[in-house]
């Protein structure tokens, strides 16, 4: 499995509109990249920093493919055009995309 993290750093001057992420652009995201190896995903809003200030990150999206190759191939397919362009109606910060080996310990 591939967890592919989408985070969207604060900024001076950054907008974000969660109610449209939740509710639009997530389930679009989940339509045109069921079919690409898309198993899931969450999303997080950020509240506030360690000290209680600001939070770094406005939101981080979490999705989950079977594979790297799965992503990849919907990063590269017909419909990434689609879900990248949609990221402009609700903000104006670029996010930042990790891919990461989901590691679960035991104990946790």
């Amino acid at each position: 499995m591939a967890t592919v993290s989408v985070i969207y750093p604060r900024r001076e001057g950054a907008t974000f509109d969660y109610d449209y992420y939740v509710n639009t652009h997530l389930p679009l995201v989940g339509k045109l990249w069921a079919d690409a190896g898309l198993t899931g995903g969450e999303a997080l809003k950020g509240l506030a920093g360690a000290d209680g200030g600001d939070p770094p990150f406005l939101a981080i999206g979490i999705i989950h493919f079977e594979s790297l190759g799965h992503f990849q191939a919907a990063m590269q397919g017909e419909h990434a055009p689609t879900v990248l362009a949609d990221i402009a109606n609700f903000t104006n910060v670029e996010p930042i995309l990790q891919v990461n080996d989901r590691v679960v310990p035991p104990s946790l």
